[in-house]
C-alpha cells in the first residue's frame, strides 16, 4: 500500500492561511487533493492538521483527517516530529505500508506524475529508501553565498578562498524543491532512531534518489510574490515541463 498525507497547518505568520488560498477557485489543499489522486500508484490519501479551517476544506474534499496535536502545530514544529506521528497513525491503521508520500499543504507546484515519479523510484530498488524532489542551484551555489557581518558589510559565507565566477565551474548541487517527499515505511522505522538523511530531512533514512525538476528555487509559499508565482505556474508553465 502507499499512501500520501498532506501537512498543512492552521496559525501561520508569513501569510495569513496560505494553505487555503486559492488560484483558479481550487486551494492549495485542493490541487494538492488533485496531484495525489492523478497518482497511478497512491492509494490512500490523508492530511495532517490541527487547523479547524483546513479540517473543514479537508472535509470538502472528502480527505481523511490526521489530527495533528497542539504542539506539533507550532511554528518551530520539526517535519520530522510531525511525519514520526503520522507514521505512528498510519501504522495502527494498516498492517502492510509500502511507501509514505509527504505533500506540503503550502505549494501547488507537484503534478500526478511528480508523485508517481517518487514512488516508483522508491519502488525500483530495495537499496533505496526513499526519492524526493530537487533543483539544480547555479546561480543559487553555495559558493556564491554571502553573509552580512558584525560592521554591517557582505563577506563570503564559506571560507574557501578564491572562487571562480564562472558558475559551471562549480560541482553540481542540489537543493530540495518543496515537492514530494517519499519513503519506505520499513526504511523509517529502520533508521528513525539515528535520524541522519540527507541535510535536515532525517525521515528519508540513508539512501535518497533524487528525482531533478526543473526550477529556480523552493516552490513553497510564504508570502504574496509566491502566490503570483504560483498562480503563472498553475496557468502557464504547469503543462510545460
Amino acid at each position: 500500500m502507499n499512501i500520501a498525507v498532506i501537512t498543512a497547518k492552521g496559525g501561520n505568520t508569513t501569510l495569513e492561511n496560505k494553505n487555503l488560498i486559492k488560484i483558479n477557485n481550487k486551494s492549495f489543499i485542493e490541487y494538492q487533493a488533485i496531484a495525489a489522486r492523478e497518482s497511478k500508484y497512491v492509494d490512500k490519501l490523508y492530511i495532517s492538521t490541527e487547523d479547524s479551517m483546513i479540517k473543514d476544506e479537508a472535509k470538502l474534499l472528502k480527505i481523511p483527517i490526521i489530527d495533528r496535536p497542539k504542539e506539533l502545530s507550532q511554528s518551530d514544529t520539526n517535519h520530522g516530529d510531525v511525519i514520526e506521528h503520522i507514521v505512528n497513525f498510519l501504522s495502527k491503521k494498516y498492517k502492510s505500508i509500502d511507501t509514505i508520500t509527504i505533500l506540503l499543504g503550502n505549494t501547488v507546484m507537484v503534478t500526478g506524475i511528480d508523485i508517481d515519479n517518487c514512488i516508483s523510484c522508491v519502488l525500483s530498488d530495495t537499496e533505496i529508501d526513499s526519492s524526493m524532489t530537487v533543483w539544480k542551484a547555479q546561480d543559487d551555489h553555495p559558493l556564491r553565498a554571502m553573509k552580512i557581518n558584525n560592521q554591517g558589510f557582505l563577506e563570503s559565507y564559506l571560507d574557501v578562498g578564491t572562487v571562480d565566477t564562472n558558475r559551471q565551474s562549480y560541482e553540481n548541487i542540489y537543493y530540495y524543491d518543496q515537492g514530494p517527499w517519499t519513503f519506505k515505511m520499513e526504511s523509517f522505522l529502520k533508521y528513525k532512531k539515528l535520524r541522519k538523511g540527507p541535510g535536515p530531512w532525517w525521515w528519508m533514512a540513508k539512501k535518497c534518489k533524487p528525482i531533478v525538476r526543473y526550477w529556480v528555487t523552493g516552490r513553497d509559499t510564504h508570502e504574496l510574490m509566491d502566490v503570483k508565482i504560483s498562480e503563472f505556474w498553475i496557468n502557464q508553465v504547469k503543462n510545460q515541463f
